[in-house]
């Protein structure tokens, strides 16, 4: 089954995600590829809590999603990949993670950031990415809920 959606979020698993992208999606099956959160099984138990029962959940290293979304897939599983920067994601689609289209719901302010949306504020790096994103066949949509309107960036078309 497909990955039905991937998306930068800088909480990873959080009320957004499991009340509106998980039933919009019907995803069975979240991906949480973040090196930090990997080695944490504290902080891994307590977002489990927040996921619904039946929605398998796999936290891993980066390097390890592709193998964890093999995995989901040959399940037949309909996975949401979730990663908490654009750099990660921009490693993930390198790598032959297969989306086209990525969806950014929260990044948060910092010092030298500048606001995209209420809840979105880029960083160069990020704006870097959303040009390789685009540069590469990958539309971008910062959207917190399937139910926005959402500010798209389109796939730069070749």
């Amino acid at each position: 089954m497909p990955l039905v959606l991937a998306r930068i979020d800088c909480r990873l698993i959080h009320g957004q995600v499991v009340e509106t992208w998980v039933p919009h999606t019907k995803a069975d099956s979240l991906v949480v590829a973040n090196d930090d959160l990997a080695g944490n099984a504290l902080l891994q138990s307590v977002m489990e809590m927040a996921v619904p029962i039946g929605i398998r959940v796999r936290f891993c290293r980066i390097d390890e999603a592709g193998t964890m979304l093999a995995e989901a897939d040959r399940r037949g599983e309909r996975s949401i990949l979730l990663v908490s920067n654009a750099t990660d994601a921009v490693t993930l689609r390198k790598a032959g993670a297969g989306f086209d289209l990525l969806n950014i719901g929260n990044l948060h302010f910092a010092e030298g950031k500048v606001e995209i949306s209420p809840s979105v504020f880029f960083a160069p790096e990020d704006f870097e990415a959303l040009r390789w994103f685009r540069s590469h066949g990958v539309s971008v949509c910062v959207k917190g809920t399937p139910f926005e309107s959402g500010m798209s960036f389109e796939a730069e078309k070749e």
